[in-house]
């Protein structure tokens, strides 16, 4: 889920491996691996992320549906 959730929200904010790697100061190894789900970050690195796509860890862990349902309820309130 973590995996998945990251590519996406990066590939949405257009960033590259390479971008986001940068701003984490891992490799793009290190994100190539994670959005693979073949390794998962340090709850720090993870709060880290978590904050370069202002969502809460718990969506970039269980990809939490009600996050998603209140983030587009808001968007049409505006």
């Amino acid at each position: 889920m973590f995996g998945l959730t990251l590519k996406r929200l990066r590939e949405e904010k257009k960033l590259t491996q390479e971008d986001l790697a940068s701003r984490l100061s891992v490799s793009r190894q290190a994100v190539c691996m994670w959005e693979r789900g073949v390794r998962t970050p340090k709850i720090g690195v993870l709060t880290k992320v978590a904050g370069i796509f202002a969502v809460p860890i718990d969506y970039m862990v269980n990809g939490n549906k009600h996050f998603e349902n209140n983030t587009q309820k808001n968007r049409r309130n505006r």
